[in-house]
């Protein structure tokens, strides 16, 4: 019951919670025989991510990925609402672009080609 109350929490959290009487009307709490499903659960490790993330681009800007985001719902200053992403997938740089109209994102695209090249 105690192990359900607390989150499921590690047994020596739990035995130090009732030792130094930080939490009042608890009684001593041993490790059990049989650990429930959740623990278990809970306590396995996630395999670890990998380091190197494979490309599918073998020269700079070869692959771009673009992503327009909105209509935001505070529009900026100067009144845009939108907002246009270009993503080299080789070195993972990003440029964004804020546009008033979504129907904008073709000229985004023509100004960005022409800043790279």
């Amino acid at each position: 019951m105690w192990l359900y109350r607390f989150g499921h929490r590690n047994f020596q959290h739990l035995h130090q919670l009732s030792k130094k009487k930080i939490v009042t009307r608890v009684r001593e709490i041993g490790v059990p025989k049989e650990v429930c499903k959740e623990c278990i659960e809970d306590k396995h490790t996630r395999p670890t991510s990998k380091k190197f993330i494979p490309t599918k681009a073998t020269k700079k800007l070869g692959v771009v990925y673009s992503n327009v985001c909105g209509s935001l719902q505070v529009e900026t200053p100067s009144g845009n609402k939108y907002i246009v992403t270009f993503v080299n997938d080789l070195t993972r740089k990003m440029w964004t672009y804020s546009m008033k109209r979504k129907n904008e994102v073709l000229f985004m695209f023509e100004r960005f080609k022409k800043m790279v090249e």
